[in-house]
């Protein structure tokens, strides 16, 4: 049987990564090693999460991974 996953599931799988300081970038891709997922199959799910998306897109923000656009949440999710 093949467990289906929801971006529930992911952030409640990641959570405790996440709360001791993984970014949520690294604890994704440490989620897709772990469960023998490629790392675009946990993208196409988080895409369908908003909140997920942005918290990742907030963090892509800060490290300076993505431009900040001029009508982005991240400065709200701060």
């Amino acid at each position: 049987m093949v467990a289906v996953m929801t971006p529930e599931k992911i952030h409640h799988s990641i959570s405790s990564m996440i709360s001791q300081g993984v970014p949520y970038i690294d604890a994704l891709i440490t989620f897709a090693e772990q469960n023998g997922l490629e790392i675009e199959t946990v993208a196409a799910i988080i895409k369908r999460s908003s909140i997920l998306k942005e918290k990742v897109r907030a963090e892509a923000v800060q490290m300076r991974m993505v431009k900040k656009d001029e009508d982005d949440l991240v400065d709200i999710l701060d």
